[in-house]
């Protein structure tokens, strides 16, 4: 769930809800049982600490949900950690509040049941922490996730088994909790999976820092130690309040500095993308001067950076260049590779603009050498000769370019074309002309707008587009762009953007006109 989508602060608001209730329905009845007289010092105790565990949970709850840099999934489960240890504190102030009362024995027993849940639970949230920590999902891990996650239905199961057996603890008729012949075992899942999770830790320590490496190793530490004090200890809970504070240290060592470095990482983006809409001509109209053609383009990156461009220049007073691209990828290789294809074919395109063949040949060479990453780039080229409306052009393999007649509607042109540049060195590109008349228009995108996808995972593909372009525009083609942008987010519906999406429109004005 990603912080700062609806069903998130949904959520949140609940959760915060029940947390304040939880915690001032804990206090009232501590206060009630004290006023009430006879409650040992040993339960006043347990119960105070409780009730600081449970503040203490609340607080780090609207810290991490207030902290939003850390949108990734292993906050779901530091959260749920969180909660867990949250639910077992409230659980075991219950226990000590009930216990000597015959009237609440129903209560004592359930209480207990799930504050025995507790533990499980918890090291299987732990687990599954460190595993998202690491980002390893691998056939190995998934095999022992799963054998874990029948432990804890098992462990489940036992607890609800033990209140008619009572081998982990019983209630005597008069409500008193006494532990049973074996209630060792109750430990043993938690333990065991601690214990691997400990392992896991060691063996992948070389991804972590120090600093991460010894906060989960004390995560683990102090709920076994504390947990094997209690066994020969008799009287005092300290697990829910230890794991508590515990987190706390989890909170201020793992999640604030790795937001710090986050951050630092988020400001490198952003810089890479203001470099990146620099290098794109950004200001429209871009030759106000010349009243012959009419020209727009945008790009929205899926990331903070994208491996789309496009590019127009005048090598000369009679001829506009205009090129669109698609590199393969996405993120800072794409946008690294993106420049550098953008920056060779426009120093081809200022000097060999009478041969769009030529230019992606000589292009497609260049990206083939030490091409290791083995990416490529899909691209289209036109050259205009403004004078006479001739249009030149080279397609490596890119999407169909859409013309629109004076008084037609636009269509798409289904030519063969190409490979992409960068495949492999000496592909022969092949160049083709048509005549723009005044009044024509030509229209180049990238595959991101055609598979903008909706939340049922359809592609808003060329029919769609097609009639978005062909909807009524304002004169100029910036607003052509507009209605392909409203019909995009329209489709989509607030889904995720996965793909870059790039678009150029051409509209050829002519010297007569």
């Amino acid at each position: 769930m990603s912080i700062g989508k609806k069903q998130f602060q949904f959520s949140a608001v609940l959760a915060s809800l029940f947390f304040i209730f939880t915690i001032v329905l804990g206090i009232y009845k501590f206060e009630q049982v004290l006023i009430g007289g006879g409650l040992p010092t040993v339960s006043i105790v347990n119960v105070s600490a409780d009730i600081c565990s449970m503040a203490l949970g609340y607080v780090l709850f609207i810290c991490s949900v207030v902290d939003k840099s850390k949108n990734e999934e292993n906050l779901n489960y530091y959260l749920l950690l969180l909660f867990t240890c949250f639910c077992g504190s409230f659980l075991d102030e219950v226990c000590w509040l009930v216990d000597g009362d015959a009237d609440q024995i129903m209560v004592n027993s359930a209480a207990n049941a799930l504050y025995y849940m507790c533990a499980p639970v918890l090291a299987f949230l732990f687990w599954r922490y460190v595993i998202t920590y690491l980002g390893l999902e691998h056939k190995n891990l998934k095999t022992i996730n799963v054998i874990l996650s029948c432990g804890l239905a098992l462990a489940a199961v036992i607890r609800v088994v033990n209140l008619y057996f009572g081998f982990y603890y019983t209630i005597s008729p008069d409500g008193v909790y006494s532990r049973g012949d074996w209630y060792l075992l109750s430990n043993v899942y938690a333990y065991v999976t601690m214990i691997l999770t400990l392992i896991l830790v060691f063996l992948a320590r070389r991804r972590f820092k120090k600093y991460q490496v010894v906060t989960l190793f004390l995560y683990a530490f102090f709920p076994l130690a504390i947990g094997i004090l209690t066994v020969f200890t008799y009287g005092l809970s300290l697990s829910s309040p230890v794991i508590m504070l515990v987190l706390l240290l989890m909170y201020c060592v793992l999640n604030v500095f790795q937001s710090r470095e986050r951050s630092i990482s988020e400001n490198e983006l952003r810089m890479a993308n203001s470099i990146q809409e620099n290098m794109l001509p950004h200001i429209f109209p871009p030759y106000p001067d010349r009243k012959e053609f009419d020209l727009y383009a945008s790009m929205t990156a899926a990331k903070e950076v994208g491996g789309d461009f496009y590019d127009f220049y005048m090598p000369d007073s009679d001829h506009l260049v205009i090129t669109i691209a698609d590199v393969s990828g996405k993120g800072i290789p794409a946008a690294l590779m993106m420049m550098v294809t953008k920056t060779l074919i426009k120093n081809r395109g200022l000097t060999d603009f009478d041969d769009c063949a030529k230019i992606l040949s000589t292009v497609n060479d260049q990206l083939c050498e030490g091409n290791e990453l083995g990416m490529f780039v899909t691209v289209w080229i036109g050259v205009l000769t403004i004078s006479t409306g001739e249009l030149r052009y080279a397609n490596a393999g890119h999407e169909y370019p859409a013309i629109k007649r004076k008084d037609g509607k636009f269509e798409l042109i289904k030519e063969h074309h190409s490979p992409p540049l960068g495949c492999m060195e000496g592909i022969p590109y092949k160049e083709k002309q048509l005549t723009l008349n005044p009044g024509d228009m030509i229209y180049v995108y990238t595959d991101g707008v055609t598979e903008a996808t909706n939340g049922s995972n359809e592609f808003f593909g060329e029919d769609r587009m097609l009639d978005a372009i062909n909807l009524p525009y304002e004169g100029d083609v910036s607003s052509l762009d507009r209605n392909v942008k409203d019909a995009i987010n329209k489709f989509t519906g607030g889904a995720q953007q996965f793909d870059d999406i790039t678009m150029l429109c051409m509209k050829y004005i002519g010297e007569e006109l």
